[in-house]
């Protein structure tokens, strides 16, 4: 069961939409092209027990609780020094956390469980981050996509990173809700429904796009989670 948080200097434009919480909006907008490239930190982190180290709060009937958060920049505009253009800084770091102090077990009860091993109790915990770290892939490789374009200003930018902010904001909350509901995983507990998400996960981590898309160095775009979920009957 996790708790996510996710924290963003979004751009000015979102600042007052419905539904996102209203953002810093002092940024510089630089002029000319920085030398660090974007990049997406934490995507991949295999769980262990020994990184739960927080307190499990009185009276909860939980075996474990998983706390993980990404974080986003805020999105600006630079002249490109080629062209004169001005283009999406690619300076944008996605970096996703594993918050280990609000992270916690009861391994005593974890080891004393009959119908789950503790490896298949963390493999639930697991999916929380991974959940959570898909959901940030994606949101990078879309405002990615915007390296490719020209604008006028920081307002013209602002009305396409809406749009992908929109779509993304509180989606990883809703996913984890399904994922731990009654009629999926049930926290764990339904194990044809956890080795469903476990298949899901691994296909968003896994299946390239189709069409087929890359990165700039050549590695594939996987398949969005969301499409993922999607293509099982699962909409959120």
């Amino acid at each position: 069961m996790p708790k996510v948080r996710y924290t963003a200097n979004r751009v000015a434009a979102v600042a007052g939409m419905v539904g996102i919480r209203r953002l810093r909006r002092d940024f510089a907008i630089p002029q000319e092209e920085l030398s660090v490239a974007s990049q997406l930190v934490g995507l991949f982190k295999t769980l262990a027990w020994t990184d739960f180290v927080g307190t499990p709060p009185a009276g909860s009937t939980h075996l474990a609780f998983t706390s993980a958060s990404f974080s986003l920049p805020a999105v600006t505009v630079v002249k490109d020094a080629a062209s004169g253009m001005s283009v999406m800084n690619d300076n944008i770091t996605i970096t996703i956390t594993f918050n280990a102090a609000k992270s916690w077990k009861k391994m005593d009860e974890i080891n004393a469980k009959k119908l789950r091993t503790p490896a298949q109790i963390l493999k639930h915990e697991q999916g929380h981050y991974d959940i959570v770290a898909l959901i940030a892939r994606d949101l990078f490789i879309d405002l990615m996509q915007l390296k490719a374009k020209t604008y006028a200003n920081q307002a013209a930018l602002n009305l396409d990173v809406a749009p992908i902010l929109k779509k993304y904001n509180g989606t990883e909350q809703k996913i984890i809700n399904k994922y731990d509901s009654v009629t999926e995983s049930d926290h764990g507990e339904n194990g044809p429904g956890q080795t469903k998400w476990d298949g899901m996960i691994k296909s968003a981590f896994t299946t390239p796009r189709t069409p087929a898309q890359s990165a700039p160095d050549g590695t594939s775009y996987k398949t969005p989670l969301l499409d993922v979920l999607k293509a099982n009957g699962i909409t959120v």
